[in-house]
């Protein structure tokens, strides 16, 4: 005789067993087949459901609160799913489904293991910008789902980058040909390792323009980091070695800083910025107005208030500071040549 516990003979990987879990969660009803038999066993026994002697149960005040706390440990996932359910219209799960249909009949069989965020939500939304929610995945093939944003790099070392699949990308002939390195996102999550190489320090760097235009000394990797998609700057760093240390160079602006602490967060490492001793003569004629109406970007101080005597003036005055403003100081020069010595 099998002393198995009964919840382990509940199979939630199951489409089905989940989807009764679900529509008990949000109907207080399950009724009893083949599939639904071992879920229903299991809350029997924990007094959460009442038989109606026909083959229904329902939810009993015991399960309401017992139901939540099992899917929480045996399939993570449901809340997800349950919030989707709740959000969609009868008329929007039907358009999908009757979307899904015709697309099932005129899709290739083999299908590739990455897509385009714009071409899954199109595909599988009906429009670029739709959202395809936790429920309506379920549905869906396992795709791996890319933005496309490409990691750029700049400096002079011979950093090689390993990957599973494909030969490794050797930095060094690349950044003797080019002004910087642009590695595409599904090549950036092949990356494994990093050998080679090192640089004395790895700078990510906000503004695409700074990244560009900067002077770099040698022994100084940049790694482009934008407020939207820091992902992939974020998976190169916790590859890197810890020895070599990382300082982030962006705006002084709260969400620059967020982004910075994001960082540090992410890969373990400590929080540091580059704040170039002379930025604060640049506050008269370069600082902007924080302004919640311009969004992301630019919006009033969240942090409290800062002890650096330029962030602090900053803060008080309501105003931000772009990073492009330091470009062709020539002490912007001398400042990171220290860092590096």
């Amino acid at each position: 005789m099998s002393h198995q516990p009964v919840e382990m003979k509940v199979d939630w990987q199951d489409p089905q067993v989940q989807n009764a879990a679900l529509d008990l969660y949000q109907s207080g009803r399950i009724s009893r087949s083949n599939q639904t038999a071992s879920l229903i066993a299991l809350l029997e026994l924990q007094g959460c459901l009442a038989s109606d002697g026909q083959g229904g149960y329902s939810l009993t005040s015991r399960g309401q609160g017992t139901l939540p706390k099992l899917l929480d440990a045996f399939y993570p996932d449901w809340s997800g799913r349950a919030q989707a359910r709740q959000q969609m219209t009868p008329e929007q799960e039907d358009d999908f489904l009757l979307r899904y249909e015709f697309l099932q009949n005129n899709t290739r069989f083999d299908l590739p293991v990455w897509i385009n965020q714009e071409s899954y939500n199109t595909l599988y939304g009906g429009d670029p910008e739709a959202e395809v929610n936790a429920e309506q995945k379920t549905h869906l093939p396992e795709f791996r789902i890319s933005q496309d944003i490409e990691l750029r790099i700049r400096g002079s070392m011979n950093m090689q980058l390993n990957r599973k699949l494909n030969k490794p990308i050797r930095l060094g002939p690349l950044q003797q040909m080019l002004s910087h390195v642009a590695i595409p996102e599904r090549d950036v999550h092949d990356i494994t390792d990093v050998d080679g190489e090192q640089p004395y320090m790895v700078m990510t760097v906000e503004s695409l323009a700074v990244f560009n235009d900067i002077d770099l000394p040698d022994h100084l990797m940049l790694i482009w980091t934008p407020l939207h998609y820091p992902d992939l700057a974020i998976h190169l760093l916790k590859l890197i070695p810890h020895y070599v240390p990382h300082i982030h160079f962006g705006d002084v602006e709260q969400a620059s800083f967020k982004l910075a602490e994001l960082l540090a967060d992410e890969t373990g490492r400590p929080l540091r910025r580059f704040m170039p001793s002379f930025w604060a003569d640049y506050i008269d004629w370069y600082a902007r107005d924080c302004d919640d109406l311009n969004g992301f970007k630019g919006s009033h101080w969240t942090q409290p208030i800062s002890s650096h005597e330029m962030v602090r003036s900053l803060m008080l005055r309501k105003l931000w500071l772009p990073q492009t403003a330091t470009l062709l100081d020539p002490r912007l020069r001398q400042e990171l040549n220290s860092l590096l010595s």
